[in-house]
């Protein structure tokens, strides 16, 4: 049986795994480890009230994660959230563990009456996913465009 749960202080080691195995829960050819957070970083990731990441997992084994922000706005609704990346393993999707996740994500926003969560999709299959869980196209919004930083 598929069950979730939030992650917090004291799931660093889960959340090595979800960078350590990164792969897996992404689409094929497309992603992979990147530079895990260090000791102290990672516990205030889990700490932050902000970060509000959930993990699926069956007989103890992660099948899935699903990472959002609570994002403050300074009118309207007067918080959002930001469905940031959601992944299932390859061998275990289809079988339940996104819809699970979305579950709880939609359990969030009903206890915390949070109006609206929005998520950037660029694949086929995400926007199939998407829809199926409810999310309806927003044609309003532009295109996403990036600024990044030399490293220090």
């Amino acid at each position: 049986m598929i069950s979730v749960r939030p992650l917090g202080p004291g799931d660093e080691a889960v959340l090595r795994l979800l960078n350590d195995e990164d792969a897996d829960f992404d689409i094929d050819g497309r992603g992979g480890p990147g530079k895990p957070l260090g000791p102290a970083d990672a516990a205030a990731f889990l700490a932050d009230p902000s970060v509000r990441l959930w993990v699926a997992e069956e007989d103890g084994r992660v099948l899935g994660f699903n990472l959002c922000y609570l994002l403050r706005r300074r009118n309207d609704a007067p918080r959002e959230l930001l469905l940031f990346e959601i992944g299932v393993r390859q061998g275990d999707r289809r079988r339940g563990a996104g819809r699970a996740l979305v579950a709880a994500l939609r359990q969030l926003m009903e206890r915390e009456r949070i109006e609206e969560c929005w998520v950037l999709a660029d694949d086929p299959g995400a926007i199939e996913f998407y829809a199926a869980c409810g999310f309806a196209r927003d044609d309003e919004q532009g295109l996403q465009m990036l600024l990044t930083l030399p490293p220090a």
